[in-house]
Order: C-alpha cells, then sequence, then structure tokens
C-alpha cells in the first residue's frame, strides 16, 4: 500500500483547467472542470498520510481526508 501513496515528493501537484466565466455564467456550474478518474488517483497519492491531517479541518463535511485520498489513489472512487 505505501507505493500507492507518500508521491507528494515526486509528482506535482495540478488542478483541473477552469471553465471560462461565459461557460459558469450560463449554467452556473463548478469552476474547474470535472477531474478524470486518473487525474484524482494520481493526484490522490500525493497525500503524505501525515499523523495530524490539517486538509481535515479545512472539510466542510467533516470527511476523513486522509482515507478518502488512500481509498482514491487505490481506484476505489464508489467508496471515497
Amino acid at each position: 500500500m505505501a507505493e500507492k501513496l507518500l508521491k507528494f515528493v515526486s509528482i506535482n501537484r495540478s488542478m483541473p483547467d477552469k471553465r471560462s466565466a461565459g461557460d459558469r455564467r450560463d449554467d452556473f456550474g463548478e469552476i474547474y472542470a470535472d477531474f478524470a478518474a486518473k487525474s484524482a488517483q494520481v493526484q490522490a497519492s500525493r497525500c503524505s498520510q501525515c499523523g495530524v491531517p490539517f486538509c481535515q479541518v479545512h472539510c466542510p463535511l467533516n470527511n476523513n481526508i486522509p482515507d478518502w485520498l488512500k481509498l482514491t489513489a487505490e481506484g476505489r472512487l464508489e467508496e471515497a
């Protein structure tokens, strides 16, 4: 399992592309385009699985972000 995580040093952070303001104005959709499943899996693998996950305290749903990232890195998107 360790090989699926802790890649924050070797993989650069990336975000989905921003949608144009015109498109967003027409549909009030999200600012960012959808993440492809493979891209989400790669980005989730960057999680450091730290002992005190500061990312978790910022989740408005109080989700356990390290667990969510672990499931995503394993390709288990439905469970995540």
